[in-house]
């Protein structure tokens, strides 16, 4: 999130950080399958951390995190080739997400 032009110039803490924060998102329209599948991995892997201190939640977290997998699954496609004007140089898929 944030323009990655303005990101890389500032060198304040986020939560310092007082110039606009642009949001991107990927959709059905807009494939991501590189950042929804990195982001199911991520999902996943804290299920294990709460898996016996709260199970409720690490079952809340693997849930979520097989259903972003399964968007981006269904939805292939490089978040860079769609956002290209806002995230390349910095963040492009130059090997390609598979």
């Amino acid at each position: 999130v944030g323009d990655p032009n303005k990101d890389h110039a500032c060198w304040e803490r986020p939560e310092d950080m007082d110039t606009p924060r642009t949001v991107y998102k990927i959709d059905s329209q807009h494939p991501g399958s590189d950042v929804a599948a990195e982001t199911a991995a991520a999902l996943a892997a804290a299920s294990l951390v709460f898996r016996k201190c709260d199970p409720s939640y690490a079952s809340l977290l693997r849930r979520t995190a097989i259903r972003v997998f399964a968007f981006a699954d269904r939805h292939r496609g490089s978040y860079s080739n769609v956002l290209q004007q806002a995230v390349c140089p910095f963040y492009c898929s130059y090997s390609g997400y598979q």
